[in-house]
């Protein structure tokens, strides 16, 4: 893989970068009647958690997806038992599924709704569970011409770009700069809404950001982008090089930018950057 280029952050003020937030690491405390059944529904109804009418004393509970995109899913709870989760009986306990298609999903069996509903706490990845990347991909350069937005942070970047976001670019780039995709792909995720920035982590949930799923399962993620500069939806295909957006200074960013990487999905939330390489705009 060739190696990206780094330059000095001293150079280019206090460049403060963020971890991807809502696609990749996502998180709910279930607001329900909690003297019901009635499901629970997640992400713009990306998924639902549902429970069963009782068998003998048990209810069972179920996750489904409701947007046919892949999706990696933890529910956490008290008093949950699951063959899938290692914590057992423990006083809370976690499920983790891969939902690939429609089926409803058995994550395991509570005895008491109010209890479930009143403690449960689900978080998801979009994406194929642990992914492989095709490594003989190159992907285009998310800004065009290339040579005019530097990458100030590179794979490795002690700033920001170490544990799961070690292989990530950060490209200086003025707000409103177009941002294409990489890499054909489909829209699995969108954020267009958020307004502000700035060096704390409690911006990074006003992020606006593009994600795209490749057909190796990985996805591509554009982050910081501007209020309402999002042109693309959630399930649209898209091809290597058509605009899906501008960039901006949403989110834990203090200088406006882009925040490019490619991630494979994991458990509890969680997810992963695989090497990738740009490919020369000269090729």
């Amino acid at each position: 893989m060739s190696q990206m280029p780094q330059f000095s952050l001293t150079l280019l003020f206090a460049l403060t970068l963020c971890m991807p937030s809502k696609t990749l690491m996502a998180q709910e405390t279930v607001k329900q009647n909690l003297t019901t059944q009635a499901p629970g529904c997640y992400d713009a109804n990306r998924f639902c958690i549902s429970i069963s009418p009782p068998t003998n004393g048990n209810y069972e509970v179920y996750a489904q997806r409701k947007v046919p995109l892949p999706l990696v899913l933890t529910l956490s709870a008290s008093g949950l038992t699951s063959d899938l989760s290692p914590s057992g009986l423990a006083p809370r306990s976690t499920s983790s599924v891969f939902l690939n298609d429609d089926t409803p999903v058995l994550m395991g069996v509570i005895k008491s709704p109010r209890r479930f509903w009143h403690s449960m706490k689900v978080s998801w990845t979009s994406g194929v569970l642990n992914a492989v990347h095709n490594d003989d991909v190159t992907y285009l350069p998310p800004l065009r011409p290339a040579g005019n937005y530097p990458v100030v942070q590179g794979f490795g970047g002690g700033y920001s770009h170490t544990g799961a976001s070690r292989y990530a670019l950060d490209f200086a780039a003025p707000v409103g700069t177009p941002v294409f995709a990489a890499r054909d792909g489909i829209v699995i995720d969108t954020k267009d809404d958020g307004q502000l920035g700035g060096a704390s982590k409690r911006f990074a949930k006003h992020a606006n950001f593009v994600a795209i799923l490749h057909d190796d399962g990985t996805t591509s993620e554009y982050y910081h982008l501007k209020y309402k500069g999002v042109v693309v939806t959630r399930e649209q295909k898209v091809k290597a090089g058509e605009l899906i957006g501008y960039s901006g200074n949403t989110g834990f960013s203090s200088l406006p930018h882009l925040h490019f990487a490619v991630y494979k999905a994991k458990y509890e939330g969680r997810y992963m950057s695989v090497p990738f390489t740009l490919k020369n705009e000269l090729e």
